[in-house]
């Protein structure tokens, strides 16, 4: 089939921050190779410095500028493009589009929008017009009225009674809804609904608190053939954003008849919608009645979806790039992995995935840590298990930050703190409904405390009494055998029995690999991604001799967390670009770096020290990267002399301070026996402080005073000199009133590292991961490496921060607070910051 499309520009979503991780960049990655294969050429408008596809593609295809209008209508004009799509840029990404349709420009310019229709696209993120829209054709959505101020508000309360969901119409920022259960709540919190809108309106409607909350993914071609691809079962039910719920997939509760119900429900919605490719769709259901609703309609890439195509192993993001194209689903092509059949054939699973929310009230205790309808969660992790018991077990120790596998206890708390955690769930929701049946709590008594369905607390209860039977015959081969058929890991064991790792594993000749496909084994498929089980057939072996393992980043939190995941991606790419096997450990299902092109092979298990001694078993790597702060994987794999272990990202514990206060920097390349300056660079925060924590912008080069070059750069040599550092090294300077004095000597942050690939045009993780292979021409690199400061132009990088999104105000712009950062290019340092803010 020919394609018309020969230029299409993607809207980026702009720095990630809470409800949004990698999962837009890793779909937009794998629609990149679709589209290069297919001879289409790719534009990208983004500022996120994190974004894979933005070092990945050609320089010259890439608009550095915050995601807006006027850029996208620049970048349209300049490379007059075909088509356009906000696919794999979420909600900011839609509203561009939008006003450009809006405004006539697309029309002007020939652009069509792919994977909406442009006659309905002005329905998303405008909920009045949606349920209009559909209740015209009979798809069930609650009722609702549109208020302008608080009287009328209040004259709606009198119709419909509470509890009531509000949402303010044409939102500001994310649209999210809150629930009241009074006035005095509502009194309370009018103010900022109303001001949350840009018309000042609001949609109100009677709240369907304790419906269980239900989500399917689906695709759609242009002939209207439609597929699902998952259901996703909400542990909470309506009440709890999604993104903040542990979630079951494929459902575990519903009916066959349910199932059909909402599946039918989704295919109808994409077709009055005229949806084409993915589209997640959210309800409510009520499960003794069968009443169901639509709560939120979703036609791009999201953690949803990416969750449907994690747990099925379906190829949802390299299906979708084609149907955007027109293709008809009949006609899309796969790599040869997959069968000719698996993308038209809707995927069965033979196991069971759950996505365990994770938060950031660690870093963030002043946050209101209770959970309800706005989306706090910075990230998630997924356990993957034959049963429901092993998926959510391997699901929660994923989501520990504990390294040593021990999962938190809460016994201290009183009957009535407890009983008060059960009816106000917070981030600590599974151990307290683990709290409670170890203190021999009903499964009828949480049900009605918690209204989460009886289910999950009969999957919790054998979980709870398999624990206790382990603890009681300690040793015993049994007992092994049933603590890893529940998703202990040899951690937890070691812990409980208080026995050596290395003793257990020699019991543990029984573990196998099977493969996470979407045809339940019916189909031969080579698609290499694996979760640990303990039965008879192996689906995995060593894929070659020349192997890497690198350990991803996992559970996601804030500060330089994206940015990791970003690092980890581009140790795969270089990995592979040298002719490594590439293998990945990781368990964030949003991750860039387990999209299936990105490695030649994954496994989704927790990252804990027995899971990863499993898998260097079984694949027997010449290297294993590993995350510099994990402090205690370090430790214990340094012990194993066979093991060669790279530290990549560096150990920032390696740093030397001799003070707090910095003014620049200069970046250092150091080898055995070289020291190659590469760059100066310029630190600035908010408040205009010198304290290198509190400085969130950094731009290279430094610019802003005379530097006598060549003397900064000997005394920086000479202070590399005295520790052992090697790889990329940063000298900090602080100028002391005529003087200037180190401040400090580290290796290059995560975050600088990837300012530097940025601002320089050389990949310097791939630099480091040729110099810790072997493989690195060190004359080819001082050729590559611009004289220092010769740079025409100013790169900045700004930290973004999550504390808006949380409601909390009083916080220090502290660089371990970061949720994500923006990028901006400008001849001059005033030129490139003013493109930030825009």
């Amino acid at each position: 089939m020919e394609n018309k499309l020969k230029k299409i520009l993607i809207v980026g979503a702009g720095p990630s921050g809470i409800g949004q991780e990698c999962e837009l960049d890793s779909a937009a990655f794998q629609a990149l190779h679709v589209w290069k294969r297919l001879g289409i050429e790719t534009f990208l408008l983004d500022n996120n410095p994190y974004s894979v596809i933005l070092q990945e593609m050609n320089a010259d295809h890439v608009y550095i500028k915050p995601v807006n209008t006027d850029n996208a209508k620049h970048v349209i004009e300049s490379e007059h493009v075909d088509a356009i799509t906000s696919v794999f840029g979420g909600v900011n990404a839609l509203k561009v589009i939008q006003r450009l349709n809006k405004n006539g420009i697309l029309e002007e310019n020939n652009v069509d929008i792919i994977g909406l229709n442009k006659d309905n696209i002005d329905l998303f993120n405008n909920e009045n017009r949606l349920n209009q829209r559909l209740k015209e054709y009979g798809i069930p959505t609650p009722d609702y009225y549109i208020v302008s101020n608080f009287d009328e508000l209040r004259n709606v309360i009198d119709k419909i009674s509470f509890p009531i969901s509000v949402r303010p119409l044409d939102p500001k920022t994310r649209q999210q809804r809150s629930i009241f259960q009074n006035m005095e709540q509502v009194t309370n919190e009018a103010d900022n609904i109303f001001d949350e809108s840009k018309s000042g309106k609001c949609l109100i409607e009677r709240e369907i608190v304790g419906y269980k909350e239900i989500g399917t993914v689906s695709l759609r071609d242009t002939m209207g053939t439609k597929m699902m691809i998952s259901s996703l079962e909400d542990m909470n039910p309506v009440g709890v954003n999604s993104n903040d719920s542990v979630v079951f997939t494929p459902s575990q509760t519903l009916s066959d008849t349910q199932i059909q119900m909402i599946r039918s429900i989704s295919f109808e919605i994409m077709d009055v919608l005229g949806i084409k490719g993915v589209c997640h769709v959210q309800f409510a259901l009520n499960a003794e009645t069968d009443d169901c609703f639509v709560l939120k309609v979703n036609p791009s890439f999201n953690m949803s979806t990416t969750l449907a195509a994690r747990s099925t192993g379906y190829p949802v993001a390299l299906v979708t790039s084609q149907l955007l194209l027109n293709y008809p689903i009949m006609k899309v092509k796969l790599p040869e992995r997959f069968h000719k059949f698996t993308s038209i054939l809707q995927p069965i699973s033979d196991h069971i995935t759950v996505k365990i929310p994770i938060w950031p009230f660690e870093q963030l205790p002043e946050a209101d840590a209770r959970l309800g309808t706005k989306t706090k969660s910075i990230g998630s992790v997924i356990g993957v298990g034959r049963s429901c018991e092993a998926a959510l077990l391997k699901g929660i120790r994923s989501s520990q930050s504990s390294p040593k596998d021990v999962l938190p206890s809460y016994s201290e708390l009183s009957e009535d703190e407890l009983i008060s955690q059960l009816i106000h769930p917070t981030d600590i929701q599974l151990p307290i409904l683990f709290e409670a049946l170890s203190r021999h709590y009903t499964v009828e008594d949480l049900h009605e405390l918690t209204k989460i369905d009886r289910f999950f607390f009969i999957v919790m209860a054998s979980i709870d009494q398999s624990r206790s039977y382990i603890l009681q015959h300690q040793n015993d081969p049994k007992a092994f055998r049933l603590a890893h058929e529940m998703g202990f890991g040899d951690g937890m064991l070691s812990s409980i029995w208080h026995i050596n790792i290395d003793k257990l594993r020699r019991k543990d000749s029984y573990k196998t690999y099977k493969m996470i496909e979407p045809t339940a084994g019916e189909f031969p498929e080579q698609i290499n991604s694996f979760y640990a089980s303990y039965e008879i057939d192996n689906e995995s072996n060593q894929i070659g001799n020349k192997t890497a393992l690198v350990i991803g980043k996992g559970r996601n939190k804030i500060g330089p967390n994206v940015a990791s995941d970003f690092y980890t991606s581009e140790l795969l790419i270089q990995l592979k670009k040298i002719g490594f096997n590439t293998v990945i450990l990781n368990n964030n299902p949003n991750s860039a770096s387990l999209a299936p092109m990105m490695s030649d092979k994954q496994y989704i298990e927790p990252i804990q020290l027995g899971e990863i001694l499993d898998v260097i078993q079984t694949e027997k790597p010449k290297y294993v990267f590993l995350p510099g702060n994990r402090h205690f994987l370090i430790r214990e794999l340094s012990k194993y002399a066979e093991i060669n272990l790279v530290i990549l990202p560096p150990n920032q514990k390696n740093a030397v301070w001799y003070g707090s206060h910095v003014d620049f920097a200069f970046d250092l390349l150091v080898t055995d026996d070289q020291i190659i300056p590469i760059s100066t660079v310029g630190f600035k925060s908010e408040d205009g402080s010198d304290d290198i924590n509190l400085q969130t912008d950094y731009y290279v080069p430094y610019g802003k005073d005379a530097l006598n070059i060549d003397s900064l750069v000997q005394k920086a040599k000479v202070a590399v000199k005295n520790q052992n550092i090697h790889g990329l090294v940063q000298v900090l300077f602080y100028k002391d009133q005529d003087q200037i004095k180190i401040t400090g000597v580290r290796p290059l942050r995560i975050t600088e590292t990837v300012l530097l690939n940025m601002s320089t045009g050389i990949n310097w993780i791939g630099v480091l991961v040729r110099m810790a292979t072997g493989h690195l021409n060190i004359e080819k690199i001082k050729k590559e490496v611009p004289k220092i400061d010769s740079s025409t132009h100013f790169t900045v990088m700004q930290a973004s921060f999550p504390f808006k999104q949380l409601g909390v105000y009083d916080y220090k712009k502290d660089r371990s607070l970061e949720s994500g950062a923006k990028l901006s290019i400008g001849y001059t340092i005033n030129e490139a910051t003013k493109k930030l803010l825009k």
